[in-house]
């Protein structure tokens, strides 16, 4: 049963201290203390925060300073860190993106805490995926999704009570794109009756061979997918870009989607994977994401040029035998 304290928004939070006796803080109590504060959104609009001592897929054991609350998992609809001005946690903010030191979480936890964020991007030429940066609808995606595009539909799936509510936001602009990397940036109008959730960009160059990543999107049109893996190797080369190789299944449709680590942190972008050959799957590594964001001037989209200002320059011709140099 919920608790009747949550008819209200709270906003909890706490700090310990040594008692004035100045005896020690106990163990348990310190170890609390350095765990990070997280945001638990409930289905009726409010909202918990404090230090979670575990979870599982029933229940969310939540320290808030006096007590310890169990919350049941089904009246969660979101779970995040809470914001680093008001509780310290590392959450380091760019004009439109963010990144975080997030609390390690279980596969199930971090789809359910981030899957908001993920979208579906429809065109006259297909589908594909992408995840939102910023509030204000700022998505990124790969470029061969919206290739020759200026406008594609952004499907959100925001989490209610009684389930997913899927939205369709129509024309949503497509602003930067880089080819060769195979990157785009998408910027829609966000409904003005819904906060969209947003992910966190992660240091992909500290991710391991034998690390777990998860994907989330849509392949072959089936909405909020989740498959999972390790990474292969960390730096592919797989038509000319760095890639990790990953065992994560990626399937026409799950192109420009998220790619996890354990702390719910995006750490690459799902790209490809290889017809015919089970296990060889590739995403590009958030560090170029980060580069392509903070220097998305530099790739804006000049949509009066068709080719979407890709121009191949013919390769010199070689020299004909005999002739001789001038």
């Amino acid at each position: 049963m919920v608790p009747d304290m949550w008819s209200a928004t709270v906003a909890l939070v706490f700090c310990f201290q040594d008692p004035g006796t100045g005896s020690a803080t106990p163990p348990a109590a310190v170890a609390v203390a350095n765990m990070p504060l997280e945001v638990l959104d409930l289905g009726n609009g409010c909202k918990l925060t404090g230090r979670v001592l575990r979870a599982n897929e029933q229940t969310i054991f939540l320290d808030v300073g006096y007590d310890v609350l169990k919350v049941p998992a089904a009246v969660v609809v979101r779970r995040q860190a809470a914001d680093a001005t008001a509780t310290g946690t590392a959450i380091v903010r760019d004009e439109i993106f963010a990144r975080a030191e997030l609390p390690e979480l279980s596969v199930a936890e971090g789809a359910r805490a981030m899957g908001e964020a993920v979208v579906k991007i429809e065109s006259s030429s297909g589908s594909g995926s992408g995840f939102v940066t910023h509030a204000d609808g700022w998505i990124v995606t790969n470029f061969h999704v919206v290739e020759k595009e200026i406008e594609v539909d952004v499907v959100l799936y925001p989490r209610t009570k009684d389930g997913f509510d899927p939205r369709t936001i129509r024309k949503a602009r497509v602003a930067a794109i880089n080819p060769p990397m195979d990157l785009a940036l998408v910027k829609m109008e966000p409904p003005t009756d819904l906060k969209l959730s947003t992910i966190y960009l992660g240091d992909s160059e500290g991710m391991k061979v034998g690390d777990t990543v998860y994907a989330i999107g849509a392949p072959i049109g089936l909405d909020r997918t989740v498959s999972s893996g390790i990474i292969s190797v960390t730096n592919r080369t797989f038509e000319g870009r760095s890639h990790f190789q990953i065992t994560t299944p990626i399937n026409p449709g799950n192109s420009g989607g998220p790619l996890f680590n354990l702390r719910g942190e995006v750490v690459g972008v799902n790209s490809a994977g290889y017809r015919g050959f089970q296990g060889l799957n590739f995403a590009i590594p958030a560090k170029y994401v980060i580069d392509f964001l903070k220097n998305r001037d530099a790739y804006a989209l000049d949509s009066t040029r068709s080719e979407n200002g890709v121009h191949y320059l013919p390769a010199p011709q070689r020299p004909k035998a005999g002739v001789a140099d001038k």
